[in-house]
């Protein structure tokens, strides 16, 4: 699945083997947001999700000879970040939640994970095209979507109406339809924006 616009991202992948830092800095601010999604499904605490991102661009740089084409970089950055993750895991006192998260799926890891990476991916689009939305209509949309708060939490937080706040989320999701129109993650973020719909 292609996400990424007409640039030809293989580019940056050349200019990064050759030790680039503004084609690490495109990279890094386009995969990060990504990869802290992708952390997100293994680890439940969003400051050790983002640790593991920031640690596999550190192992980026570091290895950056290593990458040839943005396939080989983007599969270095999910490999490293499940692994990343799968260390926090075992340091986890829960023992019993690294089995439900990760040991259940072993049988079928590799759709496991490939799973993960279009849901981070497709995730992180859809934040991309929420920033774009107006103010208040995109706060509406990060509480129901994005923090799965009910209609009825996100009008006390922002003391308006629970009319309002349907309202502004319906005009919300039609904007981001618009914006996604004729993507091929449009099916998939539809679907994803229904799971995590909150009424």
């Amino acid at each position: 699945m292609k996400i990424a616009g007409t640039i030809n991202e293989d580019i940056y992948a050349i200019r990064l083997q050759q030790g680039d830092e503004m084609a690490f800095r495109y990279v890094m601010e386009r995969y990060f947001p990504i990869i802290t999604v992708f952390a997100r499904r293994f680890i439940t605490n969003h400051a050790v999700a983002e640790d593991v991102a920031e640690e596999t661009f550190i192992k980026l740089w570091r290895y950056h000879e290593k990458v040839t084409t943005f396939q080989s970089l983007k599969a270095f950055l999910y490999i490293t970040a499940k692994n990343g993750c799968l260390n926090e895991l075992r340091k986890e006192k829960n023992q019993q939640y690294r089995h439900k998260v990760y040991e259940a799926n072993i049988d079928r890891e590799e759709d496991f994970v490939a799973n993960e990476i279009i849901r981070a991916e497709v995730k992180a689009e859809i934040i991309r095209t929420v920033n774009s939305l107006p103010g208040k209509m995109k706060r509406v949309f990060e509480l129901s979507y994005l923090d799965g708060l009910p209609n009825r939490e996100i009008a006390k937080q922002l003391n308006v109406s629970v009319n309002t706040v349907k309202g502004q989320k319906a005009r919300a999701l039609e904007l981001v339809k618009e914006k996604l129109q004729g993507r091929d993650i449009l099916p998939f973020a539809l679907l994803l924006l229904a799971a995590m719909q909150k009424d």
